[in-house]
């Protein structure tokens, strides 16, 4: 057997090259005059804020503001994009609009046939 331990598999570590890159990193940051838990603080409210922002973007859309609207048959060559498209209101996004379409006729796809009646929401403005 060959390879019997982790350390064995890999070729060692120069450990001169890892001491001389930390030096290069604490150069960088006496040149800036950053300390460590600035940058630990700076690193920590990016996350934060684009965590955040993530959130905020997901749920932008708010559901309880879909109205009962009209119906619609879908025909030859429709999808819920080219549906989207003609029907939402103009300052929405497409892809909220058809979850909403999906959320109101219960559809968990996006298939949809030929002749199908769907319910097309409308929000509260």
């Amino acid at each position: 057997m060959r390879y019997s331990t982790y350390q064995s598999i890999y070729e060692p570590i120069n450990s001169e090259l890892v001491k001389s890159n930390i030096g290069n990193y604490k150069k960088v940051l006496a040149r800036f005059k950053i300390s460590s838990w600035m940058l630990k603080v700076v690193i920590t409210s990016m996350i934060i804020f684009i965590g955040c922002s993530t959130v905020l973007t997901v749920f932008a859309g708010n559901e309880n503001d879909v109205l009962p609207g009209g119906k619609i048959a879908v025909s030859q060559g429709e999808t819920l994009w080219s549906i989207s498209l003609e029907h939402k209101p103009t300052n929405m996004d497409t892809r909220i609009y058809i979850e909403a379409i999906k959320k109101v006729n219960q559809l968990h796809t996006t298939s949809i046939q030929v002749g199908q009646v769907l319910a097309l929401p409308q929000f509260a403005e």
